[in-house]
């Protein structure tokens, strides 16, 4: 036991563990990716280098851990495969960088934490039904 506390207190505390782990995970980022972009570095290479590091760190997991319960790789699949790994890497991870470049990363910090309700306001534009758990 950590610090007197029970089980139960450490596994209701991990979520709220995590997601401050996570907050500073993302402020990390947020500076390592201002001060490459500042010094020079191109952000089409600064996107790069994330998806690598990326694809290193989760992809032997994947390979491992979803061995036998992935599905048979199908066109459909595949082109879907493709459209979102063209859209998230190169257009949303290029255009943050780029958008970083010019302002701060307090800046992108706050527009980042802005995507959920943007998000939200472009469904009810669009007219796409939204699923509420």
């Amino acid at each position: 036991m950590a610090f007197g506390m029970s089980s139960e207190a450490i596994n209701k505390a991990k979520p709220y563990v995590a997601m401050v782990s996570l907050q500073f995970g993302y402020a990390g980022m947020y500076i390592i990716s201002l001060v490459s972009l500042k010094r020079g570095m191109s952000h089409y290479v600064l996107a790069t280098y994330r998806h690598v590091v990326a694809t290193l760190v989760i992809a032997p997991f994947a390979i491992v851990l979803e061995k036998k319960i992935r599905p048979k790789m199908t066109l459909p699949i595949f082109l879907r495969i493709v459209a979102l790994g063209f859209l998230e890497p190169v257009l949303d991870q290029n255009l943050y960088y780029l958008g970083m470049k010019y302002t701060s990363a307090t800046f992108s910090a706050a527009i980042f934490n802005m995507l959920p309700a943007i998000t939200f306001i472009m469904a009810i534009i669009f007219r796409y039904k939204l699923v509420s758990f």
